[in-house]
């Protein structure tokens, strides 16, 4: 590994242990070079700041981590996802909880829609109905994500993700079966 990148590593790798413990407001950069055993000069040659630093580790600690395919589904990635998160539990419900600028929850917004986008963009009447709906849903996703690991005992990833997947379908379902037994307005009067 170059230089570059265990320097990088080790700033990381500081950030998540001081994020297991600490809200990330209360991080500071001196708090990750001390960790990290580096000066705050080497921190930002390679960061603008601990939100850049918090992209990296996201891109790095969990987007390299998803296998991809065109031809998946979320359903296929749902299992795999859980299981990355379980895994590190505190550091993500920690993660989970920062807010505005480099927010863990709009960097997997932003990694989710394309993909989400594919497997329901046609169902949709317009893009802006696709983007509507497209957000609601991995807004009750990361809702749904920050409850699960939040709770004690925690259930296995495997069984989240069955859970999860059944509710969005029954909703999905029961939505679909009112629409169904729904009166047109002209017959309602």
């Amino acid at each position: 590994m170059a230089q570059a990148e265990l320097m990088r590593k080790a700033m990381a790798d500081s950030l998540k242990v001081h994020l297991r413990k600490t809200p990330f407001s209360k991080i500071t950069v001196d708090d990750i070079c001390e960790s990290a055993g580096i000066g705050r000069r080497s921190f930002y040659r390679y960061f603008k700041d601990k939100y850049d630093l918090l992209n990296w580790l996201y891109d790095n600690e969990f987007c390299s981590k998803l296998p991809k395919s065109p031809d998946k589904t979320i359903w296929d990635y749902f299992p795999a996802i859980c299981r990355h998160l379980y895994n590190d539990r505190e550091f993500f419900v920690n993660a989970f909880s920062v807010t505005g600028q480099n927010s863990f929850r709009d960097y997997c917004s932003d990694l989710l829609y394309p993909l989400l986008m594919n497997d329901f963009g046609e169902v949709f009447t317009s893009e802006a109905e696709a983007h509507f709906a497209i957000k609601r849903i991995t807004d009750a996703s990361f809702d749904g994500f920050q409850w699960w690991l939040s709770q004690e005992p925690c259930m296995p990833p495997e069984e989240y993700a069955e859970y999860a997947r059944g509710v969005f379908t029954r909703v999905a379902r029961g939505i679909a079966d009112i629409d169904k037994r729904r009166l047109p307005l002209s017959d309602s009067r």
